[in-house]
Formats: structure tokens, C-alpha cells, sequence
């Protein structure tokens, strides 16, 4: 199946630039002027911007599908609402109240991970937990957590059948160095979050193998200038990349510009941290068996505790590029390269190049998303 985009402004580090894009099989096969296809399906772009798709590898749903949940169907409906938000990729946020419950939904939901056309992809797993502090552990219920052990995750590689990608770990607890170095062995990225350690007990876990810091600044020790944790110890790490919610809730639009300055274009991360909720009207829920209510762009107990964002994609991506003032194509990096990188997709994905999977978003002048290519496949057009 052939598709050609034409009359695209692609988002380019050298400047924006009028080109068609040719995509067979999946895959970007060219980008130039004037390019011819007969047996192509034509998309005419007219002069809306072109990025490589949004990849969100912190999310627990959206569009009312949860990934608290064994039903493989959620997956799959979350994949085909996504990318109306411009999402092409994910990574399957979840967690559960204990080993039996966590292995079993991991294998549960393995066949929603398959791969479908026109819609986003599904590329593995994010566990966020339930190696957490308990000091720090945000909305998750105290029997959500469990100490670290190498053969309880040994055991979760295996019923997720190898997809685990990212797993959020408390450094500073007892045995979690020995399973951070088992969990970069198995391929997955160990990310920071969650934790209440001093800056030499994340030290520690960035030699141990963390290379991500979950959603900075939320569930973790505060910044203190007698002792700046894990904040201070991520941000001064040249390793490690670090998730930032871009909401306007979770973090102050001050500080994340202050994170940018420190971080720069390689090292931040666009995730949502989006619940069920998000895109949709509904005003409250459920939460791992608590009520909880939305408040603008956030959804939280009733005591204020934040339990995830309910602002989608697109609006976090133009909240970026409001509050950091940055140009589009330093705002698809955030969005696309870097988070392809953490979800080991780099090779296939967020690049707008010949080779690279045909994940393509439309843009409009105020940064709606106005069409979203999946794999060569038109997955939503507006209106």
C-alpha cells in the first residue's frame, strides 16, 4: 500500500521546507518536490506542517480505555483513539496490586500489542512500580509496592513476553542496584521515579544502569538546598533523559523552563502521564479503587493528590513550545526522537526520513493536528 503526502512543510533543523513525501510498505521511501506515484492514495497536506509522529512512553490510557485493565481491547481502542492527538507510538503504562495480579495482566494484554493498521503502535511496556518508596509512591495504594527482587521481575520479563521497555525503580531501596543491572540486561531502560533518595543514592543508581528519570519533579524528594535529591542529582546527570509534564499543572511553566535550560534538547522528554479520562468530559472516576475528580488539567484524589493528567498530546506539545519557546523542530525531538529512544525504537522511529516508519503528523498554524499517518496509513483526518 502506497501513500503520498504532498505539499508538506517539513519541520527541519536547517528551516522549514515545502516537499512531498512518498510512503510504501510502512515505511518513508522519499522526500523531495514534485514526486510522482500513480498508484499512490493522495493526501494533500496544503501547507500544513510535517513531524515524525508523537510517542508518549508514560500513559495509562486516554479517550476513556485504561491500561489498568487485563482487556486486550482497551490497548487496542487506546491505539485507535490516539492518533487524533497526533500519537503514533506508546508504551503500555500500568502496574497492579501484586506479582500474580502484575504477570497476569502483562500476559493478558500481550495481544493488544500487536501491531494494527491505521492506528498507533503499541511498543511494549512501562511497569511503573512496584518497586517504589513508600514515601513517595503519589496515588498508588501501599499494596502496590513490593522490595526489589531480580526473580519477581525475571518472572514479569517472561509473561510479557520480553516487551518490557521502561520500569520506574526507587534507587535508595535495599536490592534495587543489584535489579537495576538486571533490568538494563534484559533490554529494558531503568528510570528513576518514585523515590525519596539523596543525591548519592541516585548516584549510585545512575552507575548501576538508570538512563531515564520518571516524570521529574513529581513523586520524589523535594529540592532542598541542604540536600537536592533526585531532582538536583537527574538534572546535573549528562546520562540520563527526563520526562516532563507539560500541562501547566503537574509542573509550573517557571520550573520547567528552568529544567530546560539544564537539560536542553537531548535530554527532555515529552509524556503526558494521561489517564482514561483524557479526551473525554467526564468530570471524575475511579483509580485503583479511590474516587477521584478532575480539576482543569489534572485528575486527583479529593485530598489534592495528583494521580495523572488528563491534557492530551497535542495540547502538552503546544504547551512546550509556548512556555520553553522553542522552534517546531526542536519541539518534535521532545516529542518523538528522544521518547523513541527510551522505547528502543530509534531505529524505525522518530525521524521524518527515507526508512523510518511512515508516522507522519499534520500540523496545523496553530499546532492542531490536523491528519496522522500510521505506518503509511491515513489513522485520522480532521473533518
Amino acid at each position: 500500500m502506497s501513500l503520498l503526502i504532498r505539499n508538506a512543510i517539513l519541520a527541519d533543523p536547517s528551516g522549514p521546507h515545502r516537499a512531498d513525501i512518498l510512503c510504501r510498505g510502512g515505511r518513508i521511501v522519499a522526500i523531495g518536490r514534485d514526486l510522482e506515484a500513480p498508484d499512490a492514495e493522495l493526501l494533500d497536506a496544503g501547507g500544513l506542517t510535517a513531524g515524525p509522529g508523537f510517542i508518549d512512553v508514560h500513559v495509562h490510557g486516554g479517550g476513556g480505555h485504561s491500561f489498568f485493565t487485563d482487556a486486550p481491547e482497551a490497548v487496542r481502542a487506546y491505539a485507535a483513539w490516539a492518533p487524533a492527538r497526533g500519537v503514533t507510538g506508546f508504551l503500555v503504562s500500568t502496574a497492579a496490586p501484586s506479582h500474580a495480579a502484575l504477570a497476569a495482566r502483562l500476559a493478558a494484554l500481550l495481544p493488544g500489542l500487536e501491531t494494527a493498521p491505521g492506528a498507533a503502535e503499541p511498543l511494549g511496556y512501562h511497569l511503573e512500580g512496584p518497586w517504589l518508596s513508600p514515601a513517595r509512591r503519589g496515588a498508588f495504594p501501599s499494596d502496590y509496592l513490593r522490595r526489589p527482587s531480580i526473580a519477581e521481575f525475571e518472572a514479569l520479563h517472561e509473561a510479557a513476553g520480553g516487551r518490557i521497555r521502561q520500569v520506574t525503580i526507587a534507587p535508595e531501596l535495599p536490592g534495587a542496584l543489584p535489579l537495576i543491572h538486571t533490568i538494563a540486561r534484559l533490554g529494558a531502560v531503568p528510570a528513576l521515579g518514585h523515590t525519596d533518595a539523596t543525591i548519592a543514592e541516585c548516584r549510585q543508581g545512575f552507575e548501576a544502569g538508570i538512563r531515564h528519570v520518571t516524570h521529574l519533579f513529581n513523586a520524589m524528594r523535594p529540592f532542598h538546598q541542604r540536600e537536592g535529591g533526585p531532582i538536583v542529582a537527574a538534572l546535573e546527570e549528562p546520562s540520563v533523559t527526563c520526562e516532563l509534564i507539560f500541562d501547566g499543572a503537574h509542573v509550573e511553566p517557571d520550573v520547567l523552563r528552568l529544567a530546560w535550560r539544564l537539560l536542553g534538547p537531548l535530554r527532555t522528554v515529552i509524556v503526558t502521564d494521561n489517564l482514561h479520562l483524557a479526551g473525554t468530559a467526564a468530570h471524575g472516576d475511579q483509580f485503583a479503587g479511590e474516587r477521584i475528580v478532575v480539576r482543569g488539567a489534572r485528575a486527583q484524589r479529593p485530598d489534592g493528590t495528583i494521580v495523572g493528567s488528563v491534557a492530551t498530546f497535542d495540547v502538552h506539545l503546544r504547551n512546550a513550545v509556548d512556555y520553553l519557546g522553542i522552534d517546531l523542530p526542536t519541539a518534535f525531538r521532545l516529542a518523538s526522537t528522544n521518547p523513541a529512544r527510551i522505547a528502543g525504537a530509534a531505529a524505525r522511529k522518530g525521524q521524518l526520513e527515507p526508512g523510518f516508519d511512515a508516522d507522519i503528523v499534520l500540523l496545523d498554524r496553530d499546532l492542531a493536528v490536523a491528519a496522522t499517518v500510521c505506518r503509511g496509513v491515513i489513522a485520522y483526518r480532521r473533518g
